[in-house]
This record gives C-alpha cells, structure tokens and sequence, in this order.
C-alpha cells in the first residue's frame, strides 16, 4: 500500500457524487491517507482503464454505480472489470435499488468481494472498506515501506527541482551553484577522513556503518533551501519553510524507520532509535499526515519551477 488510496469510480453523473468525494478524502486524510479517485463514466472508460498494464497493481478500491444510464447497469460493469481484476473489493451502490436488490444483481452475475450500498449510506461502506483494507498493513513493516516510498518520491522532486535551479541561471550563477554543491561534498570528504581516522584509532563495527554517504539527502535538502533565498527565485521564496519542516518533521524518523530491524516474531508496533526515542503506530500516523501535506507543498513547488 502506499500513502496514495487509489479507486476506479465508475458513474456516468460523476458530478453527483462530488460531497462524498470530500467527505471520503477528509476522513482518509485523517489516517495519513491520500483518496485519489479516477471517474469512468462509459463502459468504454472503464474498458480503457483496466487494460492499463499498471492498473492491477495501482487500483485499491472499485466503485461502481448501479444505473450507468443508456440502459447500462453497474452489475455488466462490474462483471467486466473482473474479467481482469478478479481479486480487488468492489463497492457497489445506488440510490434507485435497495441493498438487498443488489445483493441479488451481484448473486445472480456470481460476483464475489462485493459490497452493497445505498447512496446516501457509501461514505460509511467506503470508509468502512479502507479501514479493514488499512488495519491488515499498518503495523510496523508496512508503514516502514510506505513512508519509505512517499519520501523517494519527495527526494526525486528535490533533485528536479535542483536541476530545474541550476539550469535557470547564468554562467555565472550556474559555476556558483556547482562550486556550493562540491563545497558540500568536500566539506563531506573531510568529515569522512576525519571518521576513518576515529575509526582507526578506535575501531567498532558501530562506528563503521556510520562513516557513509557524500553528497546527502540532507545535503541536497539544503542547498535548496540556499537555492530559493537567493533573489533569483524570490517567486519560490516559500519552498524554504517546506524544506524545513521537512528536514526537521519528517528526516529523522525516516531514517529511524529504515534502519529498524525487526524481529521475525508478532507485529511491532514501534521502533526506538540510538538515542532512545520511540516511534509508535501514532506517530506513524502523524508522520504519513505530515508527509502528505509537505509532498502537495513539493509538487507545488516543482510545478512553479518547470512553468
């Protein structure tokens, strides 16, 4: 799972359904959740999407409507859609037929993983369907991994963004940007030097998984923050507070996440890191929340750069 909760929503009036929309996406936001709901309103739609390689892979959730107009029925839609996606949870809905009328449709097309729902009740069935979907992968390991995914996506908007910097300035300002960057990374060596010379004097194992890395993640982190003080990207001078609350928010538990190991025994729930301080379900919460705000502020960010 990743912090992304993606659902193939199939209703021919997709503007109908626009306040469960909002409702769904404030109470998955609430757990760390982004809802990211793709409308088809045709078969035709729904016929294209499924036929999309990564489709399988990227949809969590199935969303259909009964009444699909043109004398279209939701039952046929779905009957499709497992056809290639045999194995994920289909909502199916109306607000014309009752429950127990779609439970028959869904019976007499043998369709299994169904849930039934009336309009005015697919808000609560909705939720109600992420929850058990989240509650299997939220211990430790799988938070690890979704934290772990939504930050490279961050760290791949943060190279771009120095990339789109650097090729935005002069020959003068772009000899600059390099010299700061290898100014960073000598600075790097140096500390580098100076642990394998500890390391020598004082050799551990412990030591020796510290003593890593050149040029950073933290260092590209601030670098740019140096890049949007300067005047020439006064426009992004906001990015700054991004990449702070990032480093500070969101850098060190990252880190703790990844480099936790846990035993092969129960679902933990926490992790404490070499200073002592623990990272728990809770706070893993908190983390995916943070990182889904600082993510929309990064894009943003880049989407302002590459205009």
């Amino acid at each position: 799972m990743r912090l992304d909760f993606n659902v193939l929503w199939v209703d021919d009036q997709p503007g109908s359904v626009g306040n469960q929309i909002k409702s769904i996406a404030s109470q998955m936001a609430a757990e760390g959740f982004e809802f990211r709901p793709r409308q088809c309103t045709t078969l035709d739609q729904v016929n294209a999407a499924i036929s999309e390689d990564v489709f399988t892979d990227e949809v969590d959730l199935i969303l259909v409507d009964w009444d699909l107009g043109n004398g279209m029925h939701g039952e046929d839609a779905i009957e499709r859609i497992r056809e290639v996606v045999q194995y994920k949870d289909v909502v199916f809905y109306s607000g014309q037929s009752s429950v127990v009328e779609l439970r028959q449709k869904a019976y007499e097309k043998q369709l299994e993983g169904v849930y039934c729902a009336s309009r005015e009740g697919l808000v609560d069935e909705v939720v109600g369907v992420f929850d058990s979907l989240i509650k299997k992968v939220l211990d430790l390991d799988h938070t690890r991994g979704i934290v772990m995914g939504a930050t490279s996506d961050i760290d791949h908007m943060i190279n771009t963004c120095l990339s789109l910097a650097h090729d935005k300035l002069d020959e003068g300002g772009k000899a600059k940007f390099i010299e700061e960057a290898m100014r960073r990374v000598t600075e790097q060596v140096e500390n580098v030097t100076k642990q394998g010379e500890k390391l020598k004097k004082v050799p551990s194992v412990e030591a020796l998984f510290k003593a890593h890395m050149l040029f950073t993640s933290d260092h590209r982190l601030r670098m740019l923050a140096t890049v949007l003080g300067m005047d020439e990207f006064a426009a992004h001078a906001a990015g700054v507070a991004t990449v702070k609350s990032y480093r500070e928010g969101v850098v060190h538990d990252r880190n703790t996440l990844g480099h936790a190991v846990l035993v092969p025994q129960g679902r933990p729930d926490s992790v404490v890191d070499d200073t002592g301080k623990v990272v728990d379900i809770a706070q893993m919460r908190e983390l995916r929340k943070l990182i889904l705000n600082l993510r929309a502020e990064f894009r943003a960010l880049l989407d302002a750069m590459q205009a």
